[in-house]
């Protein structure tokens, strides 16, 4: 277990290290010149003079692999820069953003993981009668409806029709509702279903048949035998389910006014801030490897075959 986790930390760290080097090469090789775009909104009528001096403020002169070296040093010590846009430190930006993008993130994950229970076992539980079919055609629809569709829908429902929530920012809980259902919807939408193929799958098994001859009632082996075979399939798909979440936020924070991390990097897209989009692409793909090692560990730990493998 321990040379397991030591060996998945060791692949963990080559993979930040090849990320860094990705994340600086994309922005390194965006088209257009940066030092001309600081300059002019520093000052409108800016000189081929004030162009050089920004260059050589910002290291643009120095060779690829010293830029790389001093980037990669300052941003393992929360030193991301300093934003074009702004003037300010890209690593205060993140640090007071980090916190709304993990709600977010996380309360879409809870809403992920009660709405697929809930409607794989009832599914399971009513197999092939109404109760299936309904929760067959909720998550085909869940699964194919985009967020910010859903989103729309939900603040034209309860915020403007029936005003229970309100339509946008970040303040007390009535504030996280809509935009956590928002996020959580579809991928809800795509774990009932692995859910319910695997308890399909799992009920067919002889384990199965044989408690059924003892007399054991059908919702008592979904829960005690069925869902534990299926938990390791399951924390795989929700831990990719959790990284498609990262990704749906870049939708869904400005849809609500949410000012996060996804919100920083479109906005950096935008505005061409290449530090603040060096920064979140890295706090992003960090977040994707981290989530891999611990759903790595999580199946490791609920499979006893592959315990016995790694032994």
């Amino acid at each position: 277990m321990i040379r397991f986790i030591a060996k998945r930390a060791r692949n963990a760290v080559i993979l930040l290290f090849m990320a860094s080097l990705l994340c600086f090469t994309l922005v390194v090789s965006a088209p257009g010149n940066v030092a001309i775009l600081i300059a002019e909104l520093r000052t409108p009528t800016a000189t081929k003079e004030d162009i050089a001096k920004v260059a050589e403020e910002i290291g643009l002169n120095k060779p690829l692999l010293i830029r790389y070296s001093d980037w990669l040093t300052d941003a393992a010590q929360g030193d991301f820069g300093i934003s074009y846009k702004t003037g300010e430190e890209v690593g205060a930006s993140l640090r007071s953003r980090l916190s709304v993008t993990a709600t977010l993130v996380a309360g879409g994950a809870v809403i992920a993981f009660v709405l697929s229970l809930v409607l794989g076992f009832a599914g399971a539980l009513a197999a092939h009668r109404l109760p299936d079919h309904l929760t067959r055609g909720l998550a085909l629809l869940g699964a194919s409806t985009p967020s910010f569709f859903v989103g729309a829908l939900l603040v034209y429902a309860f915020s403007v029709s029936l005003r229970l929530f309100p339509t946008f920012g970040y303040d007390g809980l009535s504030s996280f509702i809509l935009p956590w259902f928002t996020l959580g919807f579809l991928p809800a939408a795509v774990l009932s279903r692995v859910i319910r193929v695997g308890l399909e799958e799992v009920m067919a098994r002889p384990f199965v048949q044989t408690a059924m001859s003892k007399g054991f009632s059908r919702p008592r082996i979904l829960v005690r035998d069925a869902l534990p075979n299926i938990a390791p399939t399951y924390l795989n798909a929700l831990g990719t389910q959790v990284g498609v979440m990262v990704v749906g936020a870049v939708v869904v924070e400005p849809l609500f006014a949410w000012q996060g991390v996804a919100d920083l990097f479109l906005t950096g897209v935008r505005f061409r801030d290449f530090m603040v989009v060096q920064a979140c692409l890295l706090i992003f793909i960090t977040f994707f490897i981290i989530l891999n090692v611990i759903v790595d560990i999580a199946m490791m730990l609920t499979d006893p075959r592959q315990r016995r493998q790694r032994t």
